[in-house]
């Protein structure tokens, strides 16, 4: 009897320190896939605009945790992606929908914010043919 008590005890002891673990785990795996899969899709984006000569343009709707890229201005969605509640996107003054030259350059640089329970970051686009790049901030 003392030692299944003793072997309860071990285990309640175990799943109370891991389960924490495994929210945080969890959650940078999602900001990781987030970042991965955003900036996979950037690169089509980029890539198509630039072989096609058609505009795709981002578009990014924070209020339902979606992004979507579109051809052709307003026209076929390409690519519709939902991400985790637990990363908050902040476009702030970035203008909607962006796009790219068919050159490569973003037709309009410029920054949004993406924050996770323990880490904020700027997502710039900048001048110049880069697609863009990720800044922590506090």
């Amino acid at each position: 009897m003392l030692e299944t008590l003793m072997a309860l005890s071990m285990l309640t002891t175990l799943l109370v320190i891991s389960l924490p673990l495994s929210d945080r785990i969890l959650e940078k795996v999602e900001e990781e896939q987030f970042f991965k899969l955003f900036s996979s899709d950037i690169l089509f984006m980029q890539k198509a605009t630039t072989v096609s000569q058609t505009p795709y343009r981002l578009m990014i709707y924070p209020e339902s945790n979606t992004y979507e890229i579109r051809k052709g201005g307003f026209g076929e969605v390409v690519i519709r992606r939902s991400y985790s509640k637990s990363i908050i996107i902040d476009t702030a003054s970035f203008q909607f929908p962006f796009s790219f030259y068919p050159s490569g350059t973003p037709q309009s640089p410029g920054s949004f914010y993406v924050y996770t329970r323990n880490q904020g970051y700027k997502i710039t686009f900048p001048f110049g043919k880069g697609r863009f790049y990720v800044t922590k901030i506090k």
